[in-house]
């Protein structure tokens, strides 16, 4: 392809499909100091034998700047940017000869943050002694929301919840009571991963239970 037919395309796409906003960082390019190749040549350049259609769809890249780096291996290059949300691609062109003189590129996928947040598991209300059925925990941590309500002219009622793994190697992981009082309260547990299930202990008429999953 001509390069006139081929500054063209480049002007033409890149400004209206790329949606470039600043094609040069460079105001403008002297002949002194050895300056024989543009920017837009330096462009041209980096694209190969590639049309920019066809190199923009090959790399998925959707912006390109061009700015004067002079470090680049000792040499005065145009380094030509192509880039995306997630990949760059640095273009090192002689501004004398117009040689490429290196390529780099670089790919960076962020993966998106990890969000937990509490799900409900289960919840349970009863009175007197119960023992759940089990059920299934995903995450790290969990908790169990509990409330207790006992009538004012009851002094010595007592609740007491015990919590058990279904892998009888360990057991009961976890146990707290409520003695003489209501109580509304939470108790966290940094067991998970598995099956349990909960056996309580009381003589009150009103509790309740809301167990949470955090992953």
């Amino acid at each position: 392809m001509k390069k006139g037919k081929m500054k063209k395309e480049i002007v033409a796409i890149l400004a209206i499909v790329v949606g470039i906003t600043t094609l040069l960082t460079v105001a403008a390019v002297s002949n002194d100091g050895g300056y024989s190749v543009s920017p837009c040549e330096a462009i041209d350049t980096s694209l190969g034998n590639a049309t920019v259609t066809d190199f923009l769809n090959a790399t998925n890249m959707t912006y390109v700047q061009v700015c004067n780096y002079k470090g680049y291996k000792g040499e005065n290059t145009w380094m030509v940017q192509w880039s995306s949300s997630n990949r760059s691609m640095n273009v090192y062109v002689n501004v004398a000869t117009g040689n490429i003189l290196g390529i780099d590129e670089r790919t960076d996928i962020s993966q998106p943050r990890e969000t937990k947040t509490w799900n409900l598991v289960d919840t349970i209300e009863g009175s007197g002694d119960k023992t759940t059925r089990p059920f299934t925990i995903k995450g790290d941590e969990w908790r169990i929301n509990y409330t207790v309500k006992t009538p004012i002219w009851i002094t010595n009622s007592s609740f007491r919840a015990s919590v058990y793994s279904e892998d009888q190697a360990k057991g009961r992981v976890t146990q707290w009571d409520c003695d003489g009082c209501s109580c509304d309260d939470t108790e966290y547990i940094d067991e998970g991963n598995g099956e349990y299930h909960i056996k309580v202990t009381s003589d009150v008429d009103n509790w309740k239970l809301v167990i949470e999953d955090y992953y």
